[in-house]
């Protein structure tokens, strides 16, 4: 996003003016006018510059070196209230965010959320802190995932070089995906925070299908732990990170990046999993999402499981997957249901005869647990069928 990308979704946001001025009161960008804005502002973005006798009254209360917003009452020049948000690096100022505040209904916390997102992102486009060295390695990191092989593998045998990404399972891809109700600017902003100065040694490699992919250390607890509190930090829900290592013998990042993907998906269609999980950890799911299934097939593969599924409730559901995750051991099993033997003795001998006859057969017995994962995984439709029924 470049700056009138972030002016243009924050005026969606906040439902108002947005300007980004220079720090010689020259607009960067504006968003588009609302029926608020007044003389003063239609003159500036006319005329590209803040009009004379307000660049000196805002030069006369030292408006560029804010440290915090601050409203600013400009009745007394013919203007509204407005709130000026300062843009600042370590180096010092950089900019200033204008919002007209008169008149107008209270910023919500919400809001308020969206201008620290868009601050973000301002800064790291105008920061003084950044290097020609950053920008060089921003520039290798959207070749890591090109669509041409050659420069995939060029960006990571330069990455390599450099020293921050690593060959083999030194180095993770991590794929974030957040809810639907976070918006670009946020998802932005989130990849601006964890790719920043404190957390330098992860990389933002772009968005792929709605997950935010990022390359890193294989310290993936670390990574996680990263991720999330900055998720939390702008609150914004995570729903899943799916993980992947780097294999010794590939040459760029694309695959371990399908795999991540590959997992992060998972973790959406069978939210039991929780939200985090590594692509190995994931062998049974990866292979069940390889069939073509869908009701009728799931009735061929074990037509134990069509029925528990379609026609069982939801405690014989969870008796039997959980014994078979035991590996029918009674003791496991118990521990994972939170009940003792005698219930899972009478929930056994209480199935319908098609589920006892399949649990009595080692083949039918395994068929029936797989089939019962990708029931889970396709939860959607055939929950739809159970309640046709």
């Amino acid at each position: 996003m470049n700056l009138q990308d972030v002016a243009d979704e924050l005026v969606g946001k906040l439902s108002r003016s947005v300007v980004i001025n220079d720090l010689h009161f020259t607009p960067l960008a504006a968003s588009a006018q609302g029926d608020e804005i007044d003389e003063i502002r239609a003159a500036s973005l006319l005329k590209r510059a803040t009009p004379p006798e307000i660049r000196a009254y805002l030069e006369s209360i030292n408006i560029n070196n804010l440290l915090n917003p601050t409203t600013v009452d400009l009745a007394h020049l013919g203007g509204q209230e407005r709130l000026a948000v300062p843009i600042r690096d370590e180096a010092g100022p950089l900019a200033i965010l204008w919002l007209i505040t008169g008149n107008l209904p209270p910023l919500t916390a919400e809001q308020f959320r969206a201008i620290d997102a868009a601050v973000v992102l301002i800064r790291d486009q105008l920061s003084a802190g950044t290097k020609d060295v950053r920008r060089a390695r921003a520039a290798v990191e959207l070749e890591l995932l090109a669509d041409d092989v050659n420069v995939r593998r060029d960006a990571f045998t330069r990455a390599v070089n450099e020293g921050w990404l690593y060959r083999g399972d030194r180095t993770s891809v991590f794929a974030v995906t957040f809810d639907t109700t976070v918006s670009e600017l946020d998802r932005v902003a989130f990849a601006s925070r964890v790719t920043g100065r404190r957390h330098g040694s992860l990389a933002f490699l772009g968005e792929r299908d709605t997950r935010m992919l990022f390359a890193g250390s294989a310290d993936i607890d670390g990574t996680l732990a990263t991720l999330t509190s900055e998720g939390l930090g702008g609150s914004h829900s995570i729903r899943s990170i799916g993980t992947a290592r780097v294999q010794a013998n590939e040459d760029d990042l694309a695959p371990a990046a399908d795999r991540a993907r590959s997992a992060a998906s998972i973790l959406d269609r069978v939210p039991k999993l929780g939200r985090h999980a590594d692509v190995s950890e994931l062998g049974t799911w990866l292979l069940l999402t390889q069939l073509n299934a869908n009701i009728s097939n799931l009735a061929l593969f074990s037509p134990a499981a069509h029925y528990l599924w379609t026609q069982g409730d939801e405690q014989q559901i969870e008796t039997i997957e959980r014994y078979l995750d035991a590996g029918t051991s009674v003791r496991v099993a118990c521990e994972l249901l939170h009940v003792h033997r005698t219930t899972l003795y009478y929930r056994l001998d209480n199935m319908p005869p098609i589920i006892k006859e399949a649990l009595e057969d080692g083949v039918s017995r395994s068929t029936l647990h797989l089939a019962l994962k990708l029931a889970r995984l396709m939860s959607e439709p055939i929950h739809a069928e159970r309640v046709q029924q």
